[in-house]
């Protein structure tokens, strides 16, 4: 029983602190008059699955916490089960999108600057080219 007590309060105080990270990075984002729309819509978006994730593990951390008062009898044992075991699997889903956006998203970036590379290698060739004719 202490240990599900020390294990509820370890997760709602990661929740809490996760929640702050999350609400203070959105901030700092939402400040920021040099973004484009397209981060910004790419921060609140991951800012949203981040901020669920984490109130879902302090859900948890409350759940395994009223662990002792859940009648040990086959229904509410189960029903309690699938609560905790749906949450984790929530969260699951959540991080996997998460990550999937957050590839996107850099991979674009990768792209965009790999592009602006070639330009620039472009134009210098083209330049140098007319530089020698030139001469």
């Amino acid at each position: 029983m202490i240990a599900a007590f020390v294990i509820s309060l370890a997760l709602l105080a990661l929740s809490g602190v996760l929640i702050d990270l999350h609400r203070r990075s959105w901030h700092a984002a939402r400040a920021n008059l040099d973004m484009s729309e397209r981060v910004r819509r790419f921060a609140a978006s991951q800012y949203r699955r981040r901020m669920q994730a984490s109130g879902m593990i302090g859900l948890i951390g409350v759940g395994i916490g009223v662990w002792p008062i859940v009648p040990r009898q086959p229904g509410p044992m189960a029903f309690y089960v699938a609560v905790l075991v749906a949450a984790c699997g929530w969260i699951m889903l959540l991080a996997l999108a998460d990550f999937w956006a957050t590839r996107q998203y850099f991979a674009r970036l990768r792209n965009e600057q790999l592009t602006a590379q070639l330009k620039l290698a472009i134009e210098m060739r083209a330049a140098t080219k007319s530089a020698e004719a030139e001469a």
